[in-house]
């Protein structure tokens, strides 16, 4: 990530924020002037999940609910797993599953331990009955700020969540988190798999794979080391769909998965086991702590304390600068205002122009760059949406061969509430200046209350 300085160094972060849905919710960005940031790019990050209690449980059918690594393959119909289908795997890439053993420790389980508990004992149906297997997400790569308390990270890979023994499995592929300066952070996923039913057993079909929020926070805060932190789901209500359990909220252990995800499992089967629907499996159904491991290194901007610091340095022989700059520069400052939203059949909608971009590259080699988005949610209050109810449409003035503006990001999920390209440049580009500007669409849920909301767009330039 480079500044705009002429030395192009060192690394800057250009927050936006959207502004005011007011009363018929009105929108605006605000854009802050350039500043230096803590950003700070992280590989081999770690996510460890066993989603829930539930998730591992035993099964009144099946044996238990599982974890498998991998997309599993198509079983034909709605039926239990045999060993010979080979569709049970602990480790596949970048993902594992592991389960804890009596001695505290972690071990990938087999085809013969996967319904066991750390002790060696069958799993059950019971409250706090569990294997209590993980999810293991290796090699995450992307950008850690830990003065701004942001992230922006994702991993390569799949994992399966089997229910009933394979009656009812689905998938989990490239998951990717985004931690907003607020605190707030999303986990979200593309899911996939196999559509069934409980009360039609010859129903088997393939879905429409689909992104969804796995888990959703608040209050997070994110250090050199990363963070554990348990998704929000006690008092989070959803509409779980006609024809299925409908959601109890009453109760110590009231609450659901994220709307999206419940929406997704209305096809596999598993709607019901995702929030609370009234049976003695309630207390299972919570969802359960995360944790994202990564190392920034000690000293980053932001940290204090004392102590001895050795310092080495090494004088090299003259040489000489390298030649050229790549900066980027805003131009214009305050709110871009979205005006008025108008209802349609869709939500509120509204649009507006991003303030111009001027980007100057004189590197010699024309060494590649990109500026990239990500919204964070809006809110008001206690009202919140998605951050991916922001679009944009990208476009440049001038041109420099090698340079192309990023593809429209239709507002919706997952619109701007995951990372997108504003422009990029491939190695051996043309050089010289080029702007780039992006027309803004909003389109709010439609039963988004009256207000004036706020959200975060933050760019980031790695060149």
């Amino acid at each position: 990530m480079h500044s705009t300085s002429a030395a192009g160094s060192s690394g800057r972060r250009v927050l936006a924020g959207l502004g005011a849905l007011a009363v018929a919710l009105s929108a605006g960005i605000a854009i802050a002037a350039p500043a230096q940031a803590a950003v700070t790019e992280v590989d081999d990050v770690t996510l460890r999940w066993a989603m829930s209690e539930e998730a591992g449980g035993g099964a009144y059918f099946g044996g238990c609910n599982f974890l498998v690594a991998g997309a599993a393959g198509n079983a034909g119909s709605s039926r239990v797993w045999t060993e010979a289908d080979g569709f049970y795997q602990t480790e596949v890439g970048n993902v594992a599953i592991e389960k804890p053993t009596a001695d505290g420790g972690w071990a990938q389980p087999t085809w013969a331990t996967k319904c066991q508990n750390a002790s060696g004992a069958a799993v059950g149906t019971g409250a706090g009955s569990t294997t209590g297997n993980q999810v293991v997400l290796s090699a995450g790569t992307g950008t850690v700020d830990t003065e701004a308390g942001t992230a922006e990270i994702s991993w390569d890979g799949d994992y399966t969540v089997v229910f009933y023994g394979g009656l009812t499995y689905w998938t989990v592929s490239d998951p990717t988190l985004t931690v907003a300066a607020d605190g707030s952070g999303t986990l979200t996923g593309t899911g996939s798999g196999w559509g069934a039913s409980m009360e039609d057993p010859t129903l088997w079909e393939e879905l429409t794979p689909a992104v969804i929020e796995l888990a959703t926070f608040t209050g997070l805060s994110v250090d050199a080391d990363g963070f554990t932190a348990t998704p929000e789901y006690l008092g989070v209500e959803v509409d779980p769909g006609e024809g299925v359990s409908p959601q109890v909220r009453t109760g110590a252990n009231w609450g659901s998965f994220p709307q999206s995800y419940v929406t997704f499992q209305y096809a596999t089967g598993q709607s019901s086991y995702w929030y609370s629907s009234g049976g003695a499996a309630d207390p299972k159904k919570l969802a359960a702590p995360v944790a994202v491991a990564w190392t920034v290194d000690e000293g980053e901007p932001g940290e204090s304390g004392d102590g001895d610091v050795p310092i080495e340095v090494i004088v090299p022989e003259p040489s000489e600068p390298e030649p050229g700059v790549f900066s980027w520069t805003i131009q214009g400052s305050g709110a871009v205002n979205l005006g008025t939203a108008t209802a349609n059949a869709s939500g509120f909608a509204a649009n507006g122009n991003l303030h111009s971009i001027a980007i100057e590259d004189t590197r010699e080699g024309g060494q590649q760059f990109s500026i990239s988005g990500v919204a964070g949610a809006f809110s008001s209050g206690s009202n919140t949406f998605a951050g991916g109810a922001l679009g944009w449409t990208p476009a440049l003035t001038g041109e420099l061969a090698g340079v192309q503006p990023g593809a429209p990001v239709a507002a919706g999920n997952p619109g701007l509430g995951t990372t997108q390209t504003l422009v990029s440049a491939s190695a051996g580009h043309a050089l010289g200046t080029v702007t780039v500007d992006a027309q803004l669409a909003l389109l709010a849920p439609a039963n988004t209350p009256a207000g004036a909301y706020t959200s975060t767009l933050t760019l980031t330039a790695l060149g």
